[in-house]
Protein backbone atom coordinates (compact mmCIF):
# COMPACT_ATOMS: atom_id res chain seq x y z
CA UNK A 1 0.00 0.00 0.00
CA UNK A 2 1.29 3.46 -0.88
CA UNK A 3 2.27 5.96 1.78
CA UNK A 4 0.97 9.25 0.42
CA UNK A 5 3.10 12.21 1.52
CA UNK A 6 2.22 14.80 -1.12
CA UNK A 7 -0.66 16.66 0.52
CA UNK A 8 0.61 20.04 -0.69
CA UNK A 9 -0.12 18.87 -4.23
CA UNK A 10 -3.56 17.65 -3.22
CA UNK A 11 -5.09 16.01 -0.16
CA UNK A 12 -7.21 12.85 -0.35
CA UNK A 13 -10.95 13.43 -0.13
CA UNK A 14 -12.18 13.76 3.44
CA UNK A 15 -14.99 11.37 4.46
CA UNK A 16 -17.24 14.35 5.18
CA UNK A 17 -16.72 15.67 1.65
CA UNK A 18 -17.33 12.24 0.15
CA UNK A 19 -20.54 11.89 2.15
CA UNK A 20 -21.75 15.32 1.04
CA UNK A 21 -21.00 14.41 -2.58
CA UNK A 22 -22.92 11.15 -2.27
CA UNK A 23 -25.99 12.93 -0.90
CA UNK A 24 -25.82 15.49 -3.69
CA UNK A 25 -25.52 12.84 -6.39
CA UNK A 26 -28.51 11.00 -4.97
CA UNK A 27 -30.59 14.19 -5.05
CA UNK A 28 -29.04 16.02 -8.00
CA UNK A 29 -30.99 18.52 -10.02
CA UNK A 30 -31.58 22.22 -10.14
CA UNK A 31 -29.59 25.28 -11.10
CA UNK A 32 -28.93 27.68 -8.19
CA UNK A 33 -29.94 30.57 -10.45
CA UNK A 34 -33.39 29.10 -11.21
CA UNK A 35 -36.47 30.32 -9.33
CA UNK A 36 -38.40 27.03 -9.16
CA UNK A 37 -38.29 24.65 -6.22
CA UNK A 38 -35.35 22.59 -7.48
CA UNK A 39 -33.40 25.78 -8.13
CA UNK A 40 -34.18 27.12 -4.67
CA UNK A 41 -33.00 23.85 -3.12
CA UNK A 42 -29.76 24.07 -5.10
CA UNK A 43 -29.32 27.69 -4.00
CA UNK A 44 -29.71 26.71 -0.34
CA UNK A 45 -27.04 24.02 -0.71
CA UNK A 46 -24.68 26.47 -2.42
CA UNK A 47 -25.18 29.14 0.25
CA UNK A 48 -24.72 26.63 3.07
CA UNK A 49 -21.36 25.70 1.54
CA UNK A 50 -20.49 29.39 1.28
CA UNK A 51 -21.20 29.85 5.00
CA UNK A 52 -18.88 26.99 5.91
CA UNK A 53 -16.02 28.20 3.72
CA UNK A 54 -16.39 31.75 5.03
CA UNK A 55 -16.11 30.45 8.60
CA UNK A 56 -12.76 28.82 7.80
CA UNK A 57 -11.16 32.24 7.16
CA UNK A 58 -13.29 34.45 9.41
CA UNK A 59 -15.19 36.06 6.54
CA UNK A 60 -18.81 36.95 5.84
CA UNK A 61 -20.47 34.46 3.46
CA UNK A 62 -21.26 37.20 0.93
CA UNK A 63 -17.52 37.85 0.63
CA UNK A 64 -16.82 34.36 -0.74
CA UNK A 65 -16.69 33.97 -4.52
CA UNK A 66 -16.55 30.41 -5.84
CA UNK A 67 -13.89 29.59 -8.46
CA UNK A 68 -12.45 26.46 -10.05
CA UNK A 69 -9.51 26.41 -7.63
CA UNK A 70 -6.46 28.25 -6.38
CA UNK A 71 -5.12 29.04 -9.85
CA UNK A 72 -8.30 30.79 -10.95
CA UNK A 73 -8.54 32.61 -7.61
CA UNK A 74 -5.00 33.94 -7.97
CA UNK A 75 -5.65 34.96 -11.58
CA UNK A 76 -8.90 36.70 -10.66
CA UNK A 77 -7.22 38.57 -7.81
CA UNK A 78 -4.14 39.64 -9.80
CA UNK A 79 -5.67 40.42 -13.19
CA UNK A 80 -8.88 41.71 -11.60
CA UNK A 81 -6.96 44.21 -9.50
CA UNK A 82 -4.72 45.26 -12.39
CA UNK A 83 -7.64 45.74 -14.79
CA UNK A 84 -9.41 47.95 -12.25
CA UNK A 85 -6.33 49.97 -11.30
CA UNK A 86 -6.65 52.86 -13.74
CA UNK A 87 -3.23 54.52 -14.03
CA UNK A 88 -1.53 52.59 -11.24
CA UNK A 89 1.27 50.57 -12.80
CA UNK A 90 3.09 48.71 -10.00
CA UNK A 91 2.57 45.35 -8.29
CA UNK A 92 4.58 44.28 -5.24
CA UNK A 93 5.20 40.56 -4.80
CA UNK A 94 8.05 38.16 -4.08
CA UNK A 95 10.46 35.86 -5.88
CA UNK A 96 8.99 32.71 -4.29
CA UNK A 97 5.33 32.80 -5.30
CA UNK A 98 3.43 29.86 -6.78
CA UNK A 99 3.33 29.64 -10.58
CA UNK A 100 -0.36 30.59 -10.56
CA UNK A 101 0.76 34.00 -9.27
CA UNK A 102 4.16 34.21 -10.96
CA UNK A 103 2.84 33.69 -14.47
CA UNK A 104 0.03 36.29 -14.28
CA UNK A 105 2.60 38.73 -12.90
CA UNK A 106 4.91 37.92 -15.79
CA UNK A 107 2.07 38.60 -18.22
CA UNK A 108 1.39 41.98 -16.61
CA UNK A 109 5.09 42.79 -16.80
CA UNK A 110 5.13 42.04 -20.53
CA UNK A 111 2.24 44.48 -20.88
CA UNK A 112 4.29 47.24 -19.29
CA UNK A 113 3.51 47.06 -15.58
CA UNK A 114 6.29 47.27 -13.01
CA UNK A 115 6.55 44.06 -10.96
CA UNK A 116 8.61 44.21 -7.77
CA UNK A 117 9.74 40.73 -6.74
CA UNK A 118 11.20 40.88 -3.25
CA UNK A 119 13.93 38.41 -2.31
CA UNK A 120 13.47 36.17 0.76
CA UNK A 121 16.06 35.35 3.38
CA UNK A 122 17.66 31.90 3.57
CA UNK A 123 14.55 30.52 5.32
CA UNK A 124 12.16 31.78 2.66
CA UNK A 125 10.94 34.70 4.75
CA UNK A 126 10.00 38.03 3.15
CA UNK A 127 10.67 40.98 5.47
CA UNK A 128 7.43 42.89 5.97
CA UNK A 129 9.49 46.08 6.17
CA UNK A 130 10.73 45.52 2.61
CA UNK A 131 7.14 45.07 1.41
CA UNK A 132 6.03 48.24 3.15
CA UNK A 133 8.96 50.17 1.72
CA UNK A 134 8.16 49.01 -1.83
CA UNK A 135 4.55 50.27 -1.72
CA UNK A 136 3.98 53.75 -3.13
CA UNK A 137 1.29 55.83 -4.83
CA UNK A 138 1.73 53.92 -8.11
CA UNK A 139 1.05 50.52 -6.50
CA UNK A 140 -2.19 48.81 -7.50
CA UNK A 141 -1.68 45.49 -5.73
CA UNK A 142 0.43 43.65 -3.16
CA UNK A 143 0.25 39.88 -3.65
CA UNK A 144 2.02 37.42 -1.34
CA UNK A 145 1.67 33.79 -0.34
CA UNK A 146 0.86 33.12 3.32
CA UNK A 147 2.55 29.70 3.41
CA UNK A 148 5.06 28.78 0.74
CA UNK A 149 3.98 25.73 -1.23
CA UNK A 150 7.47 24.22 -1.42
CA UNK A 151 9.15 24.91 1.93
CA UNK A 152 6.13 25.83 4.05
CA UNK A 153 7.49 29.12 5.39
CA UNK A 154 4.80 31.29 7.00
CA UNK A 155 5.04 34.99 6.21
CA UNK A 156 4.67 37.91 8.58
CA UNK A 157 2.18 40.46 7.24
CA UNK A 158 2.44 42.98 10.06
CA UNK A 159 1.83 46.51 8.82
CA UNK A 160 1.37 45.56 5.17
CA UNK A 161 -2.41 45.93 5.01
CA UNK A 162 -2.31 49.34 6.68
CA UNK A 163 0.38 50.60 4.32
CA UNK A 164 -1.38 49.21 1.24
CA UNK A 165 -4.67 50.79 2.24
CA UNK A 166 -3.07 54.17 2.91
CA UNK A 167 -1.51 54.06 -0.57
CA UNK A 168 -4.79 53.04 -2.22
CA UNK A 169 -3.53 49.56 -3.16
CA UNK A 170 -5.23 46.20 -2.72
CA UNK A 171 -3.58 43.46 -0.63
CA UNK A 172 -4.00 39.88 -1.88
CA UNK A 173 -2.94 36.84 0.16
CA UNK A 174 -2.54 33.43 -1.46
CA UNK A 175 -3.64 31.15 1.39
CA UNK A 176 -3.98 28.01 -0.75
CA UNK A 177 -1.47 26.09 1.41
CA UNK A 178 -2.49 27.74 4.69
CA UNK A 179 -6.29 27.56 4.83
CA UNK A 180 -7.40 24.45 6.68
CA UNK A 181 -3.91 23.87 8.14
CA UNK A 182 -3.24 26.97 10.23
CA UNK A 183 -5.59 29.72 11.41
CA UNK A 184 -6.46 32.25 8.70
CA UNK A 185 -8.36 35.35 9.80
CA UNK A 186 -9.00 37.91 7.07
CA UNK A 187 -9.78 40.69 9.53
CA UNK A 188 -6.65 40.05 11.60
CA UNK A 189 -4.54 40.14 8.42
CA UNK A 190 -6.48 43.12 7.11
CA UNK A 191 -6.21 41.96 3.50
CA UNK A 192 -8.65 42.60 0.66
CA UNK A 193 -8.40 39.32 -1.25
CA UNK A 194 -7.59 35.75 -0.16
CA UNK A 195 -7.14 32.66 -2.31
CA UNK A 196 -8.58 29.39 -0.94
CA UNK A 197 -8.01 26.02 -2.62
CA UNK A 198 -10.40 23.20 -1.75
CA UNK A 199 -8.29 20.18 -2.68
CA UNK A 200 -5.49 21.21 -0.29
CA UNK A 201 -7.66 20.39 2.75
CA UNK A 202 -9.74 17.46 1.53
CA UNK A 203 -12.26 18.73 -1.03
CA UNK A 204 -12.19 17.40 -4.60
CA UNK A 205 -9.96 19.09 -7.16
CA UNK A 206 -11.62 21.71 -9.33
CA UNK A 207 -13.21 23.89 -6.65
CA UNK A 208 -11.86 26.92 -4.81
CA UNK A 209 -12.83 30.36 -3.62
CA UNK A 210 -11.65 33.93 -3.48
CA UNK A 211 -12.41 36.09 -0.46
CA UNK A 212 -13.23 39.62 -1.64
CA UNK A 213 -13.55 42.32 1.00
CA UNK A 214 -16.69 44.39 0.48
CA UNK A 215 -14.73 47.55 -0.32
CA UNK A 216 -12.35 45.81 -2.75
CA UNK A 217 -12.91 46.58 -6.41
CA UNK A 218 -11.71 44.04 -8.98
CA UNK A 219 -12.77 43.42 -12.56
CA UNK A 220 -14.18 40.00 -13.53
CA UNK A 221 -12.28 37.75 -15.92
CA UNK A 222 -15.36 35.81 -17.03
CA UNK A 223 -18.49 37.45 -18.41
CA UNK A 224 -21.94 36.09 -19.16
CA UNK A 225 -24.11 36.56 -16.11
CA UNK A 226 -24.47 38.09 -12.63
CA UNK A 227 -23.27 35.00 -10.78
CA UNK A 228 -20.99 35.34 -7.73
CA UNK A 229 -21.61 39.06 -7.18
CA UNK A 230 -20.85 39.67 -10.84
CA UNK A 231 -17.25 38.53 -10.38
CA UNK A 232 -17.43 35.04 -11.89
CA UNK A 233 -20.04 34.36 -14.56
CA UNK A 234 -21.32 30.86 -15.18
CA UNK A 235 -23.25 28.17 -13.36
CA UNK A 236 -21.21 27.28 -10.27
CA UNK A 237 -19.76 23.84 -9.61
CA UNK A 238 -22.48 22.95 -7.12
CA UNK A 239 -21.20 19.45 -6.34
CA UNK A 240 -17.68 20.76 -5.77
CA UNK A 241 -18.90 23.66 -3.63
CA UNK A 242 -20.97 21.35 -1.41
CA UNK A 243 -18.01 19.00 -0.93
CA UNK A 244 -15.68 21.93 -0.27
CA UNK A 245 -18.08 23.27 2.34
CA UNK A 246 -18.10 19.91 4.11
CA UNK A 247 -14.31 19.66 3.95
CA UNK A 248 -13.91 23.23 5.22
CA UNK A 249 -16.09 22.54 8.24
CA UNK A 250 -14.23 19.30 8.99
CA UNK A 251 -10.85 21.00 8.63
CA UNK A 252 -11.91 23.97 10.73
CA UNK A 253 -13.39 21.84 13.51
CA UNK A 254 -10.20 19.74 13.75
CA UNK A 255 -7.69 22.51 13.00
CA UNK A 256 -5.89 22.74 16.34
CA UNK A 257 -5.86 18.99 16.96
CA UNK A 258 -4.74 18.15 13.41
CA UNK A 259 -2.02 20.80 13.39
CA UNK A 260 -0.59 19.48 16.64
CA UNK A 261 -0.74 15.83 15.56
CA UNK A 262 0.69 16.47 12.12
CA UNK A 263 3.40 18.73 13.53
CA UNK A 264 4.43 15.97 15.93
CA UNK A 265 4.59 13.41 13.10
CA UNK A 266 6.53 15.82 10.89
CA UNK A 267 9.03 16.44 13.68
CA UNK A 268 9.41 12.71 14.29
CA UNK A 269 10.06 12.06 10.60
CA UNK A 270 12.65 14.83 10.43
CA UNK A 271 14.42 13.52 13.52
CA UNK A 272 14.50 9.95 12.18
CA UNK A 273 15.78 11.06 8.77
CA UNK A 274 18.49 13.24 10.28
CA UNK A 275 19.67 10.26 12.30
CA UNK A 276 19.70 7.97 9.27
CA UNK A 277 20.99 10.34 6.57
CA UNK A 278 24.22 12.20 7.39
CA UNK A 279 24.29 15.67 5.89
CA UNK A 280 20.52 15.90 5.35
CA UNK A 281 19.49 19.54 4.94
CA UNK A 282 16.20 21.18 5.95
CA UNK A 283 15.12 23.93 3.57
CA UNK A 284 13.10 26.57 5.37
CA UNK A 285 12.87 27.38 9.05
CA UNK A 286 12.91 24.82 11.84
CA UNK A 287 9.92 26.67 13.24
CA UNK A 288 7.62 29.21 11.60
CA UNK A 289 6.26 27.00 8.83
CA UNK A 290 3.05 25.08 8.24
CA UNK A 291 3.39 21.95 10.38
CA UNK A 292 2.89 19.42 7.60
CA UNK A 293 5.74 20.41 5.26
CA UNK A 294 9.35 19.24 5.07
CA UNK A 295 11.57 20.27 2.17
CA UNK A 296 14.82 18.30 2.43
CA UNK A 297 18.10 18.23 0.53
CA UNK A 298 19.43 14.67 0.27
CA UNK A 299 23.22 14.65 -0.12
CA UNK A 300 24.81 12.71 -2.96
CA UNK A 301 21.69 11.99 -5.00
CA UNK A 302 19.48 13.59 -7.60
CA UNK A 303 16.03 14.33 -6.24
CA UNK A 304 14.39 12.88 -9.34
CA UNK A 305 16.23 9.56 -8.95
CA UNK A 306 15.33 9.37 -5.28
CA UNK A 307 11.69 10.28 -5.97
CA UNK A 308 11.33 7.50 -8.55
CA UNK A 309 13.04 4.96 -6.29
CA UNK A 310 10.78 5.92 -3.38
CA UNK A 311 7.70 5.63 -5.56
CA UNK A 312 8.71 2.08 -6.46
CA UNK A 313 8.92 1.36 -2.72
CA UNK A 314 5.45 2.83 -2.11
CA UNK A 315 6.36 6.27 -0.70
CA UNK A 316 4.85 9.14 -2.69
CA UNK A 317 6.55 12.54 -2.36
CA UNK A 318 7.39 15.36 -4.80
CA UNK A 319 10.15 17.67 -5.97
CA UNK A 320 8.08 20.78 -5.28
CA UNK A 321 4.95 22.41 -6.63
CA UNK A 322 2.79 20.04 -8.67
CA UNK A 323 2.15 22.88 -11.12
CA UNK A 324 5.86 22.88 -11.94
CA UNK A 325 6.03 19.12 -12.54
CA UNK A 326 8.05 18.25 -15.60
CA UNK A 327 10.13 21.41 -15.41
CA UNK A 328 13.82 20.88 -16.08
CA UNK A 329 14.72 23.95 -14.04
CA UNK A 330 15.63 23.70 -10.36
CA UNK A 331 13.11 25.11 -7.88
CA UNK A 332 12.82 28.89 -8.17
CA UNK A 333 11.93 28.98 -4.48
CA UNK A 334 15.10 27.22 -3.33
CA UNK A 335 17.23 29.26 -5.73
CA UNK A 336 15.75 32.50 -4.39
CA UNK A 337 16.58 31.29 -0.87
CA UNK A 338 20.23 31.04 -1.87
CA UNK A 339 20.48 27.30 -2.54
CA UNK A 340 22.69 26.18 -5.41
CA UNK A 341 21.18 24.58 -8.48
CA UNK A 342 22.74 21.27 -7.41
CA UNK A 343 21.19 21.53 -3.93
CA UNK A 344 17.82 22.36 -5.44
CA UNK A 345 18.03 19.35 -7.75
CA UNK A 346 18.79 17.12 -4.76
CA UNK A 347 15.75 18.25 -2.77
CA UNK A 348 12.34 16.69 -2.22
CA UNK A 349 9.17 17.98 -0.57
CA UNK A 350 7.39 15.74 1.93
CA UNK A 351 3.95 16.94 2.99
CA UNK A 352 1.70 15.21 5.51
CA UNK A 353 -2.04 15.61 5.90
CA UNK A 354 -5.27 14.84 7.69
CA UNK A 355 -5.10 11.06 7.10
CA UNK A 356 -1.35 10.53 7.69
CA UNK A 357 -0.78 7.99 10.47
CA UNK A 358 2.05 7.38 12.94
CA UNK A 359 2.53 3.91 11.44
CA UNK A 360 2.99 5.43 7.98
CA UNK A 361 5.60 7.87 9.27
CA UNK A 362 7.44 5.09 11.08
CA UNK A 363 7.53 3.01 7.89
CA UNK A 364 8.39 6.01 5.68
CA UNK A 365 11.36 6.97 7.87
CA UNK A 366 12.88 3.50 7.40
CA UNK A 367 12.12 3.32 3.67
CA UNK A 368 13.43 6.81 2.84
CA UNK A 369 16.73 6.27 4.68
CA UNK A 370 17.20 2.82 3.15
CA UNK A 371 16.38 3.95 -0.39
CA UNK A 372 18.64 7.01 -0.06
CA UNK A 373 21.58 4.76 0.89
CA UNK A 374 20.94 2.55 -2.12
CA UNK A 375 20.55 5.42 -4.60
CA UNK A 376 23.58 7.26 -3.19
CA UNK A 377 25.69 4.11 -3.56
CA UNK A 378 24.56 3.21 -7.07
CA UNK A 379 24.07 6.63 -8.65
CA UNK A 380 26.17 9.18 -6.83
CA UNK A 381 25.81 12.79 -7.89
CA UNK A 382 28.85 14.05 -9.75
CA UNK A 383 29.75 17.35 -11.26
CA UNK A 384 28.30 16.10 -14.56
CA UNK A 385 24.83 15.83 -12.99
CA UNK A 386 24.83 19.53 -12.24
CA UNK A 387 26.65 20.57 -15.40
CA UNK A 388 25.73 24.05 -16.50
CA UNK A 389 24.18 24.88 -13.13
CA UNK A 390 25.36 28.02 -11.43
CA UNK A 391 26.40 27.62 -7.80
Amino acid sequence: MAIYLDHNAGAPLRPQAAAALSLFIADAGGNPASVHRAGQRARRMLEDARVRIAALVGASPRQIVFTSGGTESNNLAIFGAAMNASLRSKVVSSAIEHSSAREPLGDLERRGMEIVRLTPDSDGKIASSSVIEAIDSTTSLVTLGMANSEVGTLQDFEGIAERARSAGALFHVDAAQAAGRVPVDVDAIGCDLVTISGHKFGAPAGIGALYVRDAARIAPLMHGGPHERGLRAGTPNLAGAIAMGAAAKAAGDALAVEASRIGTLSGLLLSRLRAGIPGLGLNGPEFGRIPNTLNLTFPGVLGESLLIALDLEGVEVSMGSACAAGSVEPSHVLRAMGKSAAQARSSLRISLGWNTTAAEIDAAADIIARVWRRVAATEPVTSQHAAGAAP
